[in-house]
């Protein structure tokens, strides 16, 4: 069963959650990843926001959920180890959407199989909980609808904004799960 995404609009959290926090930390310690960045109060990086700011009239539905401080972006090295690192995080992820609050996670280096060979480039997949849990709510991207970054080295995870808040809640759901194979 899909979940309702709680982001619609996003708003200013004033800072990084510590839930969000934890989790980074988590993901450092598993597979390395480097937290390139959690709270920022600023707008979408896309064709609706480009060369506006803050404050421009209808601006405000385009805040990015970083500014909730619920959002994380997560990097990895761009060797084939950094890459397979982040595929069993986002496998991880997948199987566990719902027991982790993960509402949006964004593999900005996924090169679709049945692309054309023509088309080198990595459109990446995104992952809603309103489409459903797990593989059923990834999207695939391609080269007329994607997450604005092609093959980009980093994962973008949203958590649920009580996960996000509580760091202890945060840190008992990740450990009552089993880790990654």
């Amino acid at each position: 069963m899909p979940r309702r995404y709680p982001y619609y609009p996003a708003f200013d959290g004033k800072k990084s959650q510590p839930g969000t926090i934890k989790f980074a930390q988590l993901c450092k310690t598993r597979w390395g990843f480097d937290n390139w960045g959690i709270y920022s109060n600023r707008l979408m990086r896309n064709s609706k926001t480009r060369g506006k700011k803050l404050g421009d009239p209808g601006m405000e539905k385009w805040l990015s959920v970083h500014a909730t401080g619920a959002a994380v972006d997560l990097a990895y090295p761009k060797t084939r180890a950094g890459r397979a690192a982040a595929k069993q995080a986002w496998d991880w992820f997948m199987e566990h959407s719902e027991a982790l609050g993960i509402c949006e996670v964004h593999d900005y280096a996924y090169r679709n199989p049945k692309q054309p060979d023509s088309d080198k480039t990595a459109w990446g997949r995104g992952y809603r909980c309103s489409r459903g849990e797990g593989e059923k709510g990834v999207k695939i991207y391609d080269s007329k609808e994607n997450a604005g970054t092609p093959g980009g080295n980093w994962l973008h995870i949203e958590l649920e904004p009580e996960l996000a808040k509580d760091a202890e809640a945060l840190k008992a759901a990740w450990k009552a799960l089993p880790k990654p194979q």
